[in-house]
Formats: C-alpha cells, structure tokens, sequence
C-alpha cells in the first residue's frame, strides 16, 4: 500500500482516531496539560483550530469551537459531541477567518503544526493572534529524530514540516510571545506545549 493510499484512509475519522489511538492512546497526558493552560470562566470561549475528530473539546470547560477544514472529521466531531450545546464544530479554514477580531478568548492549535511550512504557520498564528484575545496554547510533536521508532513515525507522519523543540520555538516567536515551554511523553511521541499569553 502507498504512502499516499495511508493517508486517504487517514481521512476516515474512524481510521484516524483508531491509528491515533494505537500511537498515542487516549492522549491524558495532552488533555490534562490543556485543562491545566485553558481553564477559566464557564462563559470564555476557546477556539480550536485544526480540530480534526474533536478529541480536545472536553479538555476545555467553557464554550468551544472546533474547525477543521475536512468534512468527514467535522461531522464525526458532531456525532462524538452530540447533546453537548456547549460545543460546536465548523468547516471552515482560518486563514480566511470570518471572525473579528478579539472574537475569542484562547485558542488552540493541538498537533498541527507541522502540517504548515513556516510561512503558512506566520500567517495562520497572525491570524489567531489577531481573533484572539488572551491566550493562545501551541501543541505539537517533537520532531527531533532520535531513535528507530520515532523516525520511522516521523518520517510516516502526513505532516511534511516536523520541527525540533527550538525551532518549533523559533516560528511561533516571529508571531506570539511565548511565556512557557512544556516537554513531555504522550505515547511513542514526543510533545511540546507552548504557552503565549496576549495580555
């Protein structure tokens, strides 16, 4: 099977989150260092862009709004958050973001990343910078290549602009200021959590 035949069944919501699963399990650790970063008032809204199946939707206790520009995820979003009025979910790409400015409170940019070169990231984070107002919270996957086990996932990753931790740094600074760098295991992969407080 080609690499390219993975990553059309990659699109199948069931097929990602099982393949994310058997990777990175349930993600605890992700989900606590988000609850931890996010938390705050019942009334904030926290905009999480690239939101694939809504697998961090729970970690915020406000109102939340996934977006993801793949259609199959957005609706397998819905049905996993069915009943849930606090929660909503869009097709929608933000870097022709409707939204005015300040229109929420955080955002979240969870593993996705390394999806965008870096002069996609400068003007996707310009773009949450300019819609969001306090806090903006930065995950992705420690793109360093040590060890046969992770090369080979990064290399297999449908991401093609896997970053080491300074330079992941280094691309998120040209646009948001960031207060905190967080290292950690979640899986067979490595994480870093960048927090870049507005105010």
């Amino acid at each position: 099977m080609s690499a390219s035949s993975v990553w059309q069944l990659l699109d199948r919501p069931a097929v990602f989150h099982a393949a994310r699963f058997l990777l990175v399990g349930h993600q605890r650790a992700t989900k606590q260092l988000l609850r931890e970063h996010l938390a705050g008032g019942s009334e904030e809204t926290v905009l999480d862009v690239c939101c694939g199946v809504g697998e961090f939707a729970e970690a915020v206790t406000g109102r939340y709004v996934g977006v993801d520009l793949n259609e199959r995820f957005i609706r397998g979003a819905r049905r996993r958050h069915a009943g849930d009025a606090r929660k909503r979910f869009e097709v929608a790409d933000v870097l022709q973001s409707h939204y005015p400015a300040g229109h929420f409170d955080k955002a979240m940019l969870v593993n996705s990343l390394h999806h965008f070169s870096d002069d996609e990231a400068t003007r996707l984070l310009a773009e949450l910078r300019r819609i969001t107002r306090t806090l903006i919270v930065v995950v992705d996957a420690d793109g360093t290549p040590q060890g046969v086990v992770r090369r080979l996932l990064l290399a297999l990753d449908r991401g093609h602009f896997m970053r080491t931790p300074a330079r992941l740094a280094e691309v998120v600074g040209r646009v948001l200021p960031i207060a905190q760098s967080v290292a950690f295991e979640v899986g067979l992969y490595g994480e870093v959590l960048l927090r870049c407080p507005l105010v």
